[in-house]
């Protein structure tokens, strides 16, 4: 017996789901599961001690998201409006001035890779961290390692060298390359050039560039989770570190299923 009425979860499930698309009855139970399990996989691995309010918080969090960029609407609360209401959800004379924006991580065209890189600083020590993917979204090769930078910018500098010259030692011909530090796309591509304590690793990171066939853009910080986390990791590492599907932290291949699957991030403005 579950809950003194049912006897497994599944039973549970059949009463609880609707027939409608979309509703807030469906959407609940997986969200539910998701940040359980989220939340399992930092007490195990990371020694995070779970906490049934911030499990609750994070789903009130992310149904508050998905109603402001209409991916859940009022129809979505059909007969169910005293749940809208838990959520502060209000659909008449509403205003909502937090705008939510989807962000995707998009996949390689054709027959190339993509490299995304971050860096990152916790005031002590900075990391790098990176990953390439091919066109259908799978790993070929992750790292993460430390940076001798002293703030973030420096360490994505270190990031997207180390990356590149991992792009060539694996012979990559076309690489699509994608940062989330705006500046260093900028100096990469020679518009902004004032960076006189890091040229000679700009002019590496280019000179690497120009043996391949390669682009740059500029993905925002959501969409760059991956390499994120991964950029986090090296601030606690003494050398740089090779991963597969098999040997990533699985913190890491989570959010790397979740871009496979096309999900978005959100960003709030």
């Amino acid at each position: 017996m579950v809950g003194g009425y049912y006897e497994s979860i599944n039973t549970i499930l059949r009463d609880w789901v609707l027939s409608i698309k979309g509703h807030i009855r469906n959407i609940l139970p997986v969200l539910i599961c998701w940040y359980l399990w989220a939340s399992r996989n930092d007490s195990k691995h990371n020694n995070v001690r779970m906490n049934a309010m911030n499990i609750i918080s994070k789903v009130k969090n992310k149904i508050t998201q998905l109603y402001n960029v209409n991916l859940i609407k009022a129809v979505s609360f059909k007969n169910h409006t005293n749940v809208a209401s838990a959520f502060d959800l209000i659909f008449i004379n509403q205003s909502i001035n937090i705008t939510e924006k989807l962000i995707y991580w998009r996949c390689p065209t054709n027959d190339g890779l993509k490299l995304n890189t971050d860096g990152s600083y916790n005031n002590e020590n900075a990391g790098c961290g990176g990953i390439i993917r091919d066109q259908n979204g799978k790993m070929v090769v992750a790292y993460a390692g430390p940076s001798s930078g002293t703030n973030y910018f420096i360490a994505e500098i270190d990031s997207l060298l180390y990356g590149v010259k991992l792009c060539l030692s694996l012979g990559v011909n076309n690489i699509w390359v994608e940062v989330d530090a705006f500046l260093l796309i900028q100096y990469i591509n020679d518009i902004s050039k004032n960076n006189p304590d890091n040229f000679y690793k700009i002019r590496e990171i280019k000179l690497c560039l120009s043996r391949m066939n390669y682009s740059i853009s500029h993905i925002l910080r959501e969409g760059n989770a991956v390499v994120d986390g991964l950029a986090k990791l090296g601030c606690n590492l003494d050398c740089f570190l090779h991963f597969n599907e098999n040997s990533i932290p699985r913190n890491i291949k989570c959010l790397i299923n979740l871009d496979h699957m096309g999900l978005p991030y959100m960003r709030s403005s």
